[in-house]
């Protein structure tokens, strides 16, 4: 490996080391979960922006793929008495079959049709989840837990940071990779990329499953962690908002963007929370209609802006 691929893979290394390290040093249990759902929520995040940032797919049912990972762990465990690692993969295998059942009709679609037709899929899993016998409809399930005491909490943690450091490299791949680049060809004009000679239902597809994948896995690890698994808690349309909102805020078609997206988004919801009450949802939106104003390219945009100012005063010093 070249010197200059080792400074580039040194902070991202040196980041990885303090995440992991947190247990050892934070016993606090509600600080442990709440840095769990931002690295949970990290790894959808930078799974949505694999079709919804880099190839420009506005997808409001990646909910499909979180919930379809949370129930196909759970009910391969009844059903199976399996490893429950084993489960947790299997799940992952359910919800890449769905994803090419459903890309293959929805990226079909354009604009606000294929934003309507991903809705249509996840609401189909929703209703099929609370109606079915086997899902215990609106009752939901139990799922096992991968871990036991003690420190149960850390443990999922840690394996959450796992999770997240497997994305973040693949999502690296992906921005400096060919296929990313005709990714983000398909994103800026989908019928020049074709007159190039690149397949835009093929690449689309391609990023779909990686990005399902990951999705379920993090639905699996989720349900897992809370030990219940329903048509409210994993197939909720919010949670496919809040991935869109999380990439889109972070900065979207960026490695780093989703992962600063989650870290601002939910400390600044437990935040207002605690602070504000009942009104924690105006100032929420208030703020996010702000950032989206002034901050097209994301919270990750401020670094370049802050770098060029510097550079321009210096230049005039």
């Amino acid at each position: 490996m070249s010197w200059a691929r080792l400074r580039s893979a040194a902070p991202s290394s040196v980041l990885l080391a303090f995440a992991l390290s947190v247990p050892l040093w934070q016993s606090d249990v509600f600080l442990v979960e709440l840095l769990f759902r931002v690295t949970i929520f990290a790894v959808v995040g930078i799974a949505w922006n694999l079709i919804g940032g880099y190839a420009g797919q506005l997808s409001l049912g990646h909910v499909t793929y979180f919930g379809l990972g949370g129930y196909g762990f759970s009910l391969c465990h009844m059903a199976l008495g399996i490893n429950m690692w084993l489960c947790l993969l299997l799940g992952g295998l359910i919800a890449c079959i769905a994803a090419l059942a459903i890309g293959s009709i929805t990226f079909r679609l354009r604009g606000p049709y294929f934003v309507l037709s991903t809705i249509a899929a996840a609401e189909i899993v929703r209703i099929v989840a609370l109606n079915a016998s086997f899902t215990r409809g609106a009752i939901g399930l139990l799922s096992p837990s991968l871990f036991t005491s003690p420190g149960v909490d850390a443990k999922f943690y840690v394996l959450a940071v796992a999770l997240l450091s497997a994305s973040v490299a693949f999502a690296r791949w992906t921005h400096e990779s060919r296929f990313g680049y005709y990714l983000r060809a398909i994103r800026e004009n989908e019928d020049t990329a074709m007159a190039v000679g690149i397949d835009p239902a093929r690449y689309k597809l391609l990023a779909l499953l990686p990005s399902a994948l990951l999705t379920a896995l993090a639905g699996g690890i989720y349900a897992s962690f809370s030990q219940f698994v329903g048509p409210e808690s994993v197939l909720a349309i919010d949670l496919s908002v809040q991935a869109a909102v999380i990439a889109m805020l972070g900065g979207a078609a960026t490695v780093w963007g989703p992962v600063i997206g989650s870290i601002v988004l939910t400390l600044s919801s437990e935040l207002f929370k605690a602070y504000f009450k009942e009104s924690h949802l105006l100032i929420y939106g208030l703020l996010l209609v702000l950032v989206v104003i002034f901050l097209p390219g994301g919270l990750v945009s401020l670094y370049a802006r802050t770098r060029a100012l510097l550079t321009r005063r210096r230049l005039r010093g």
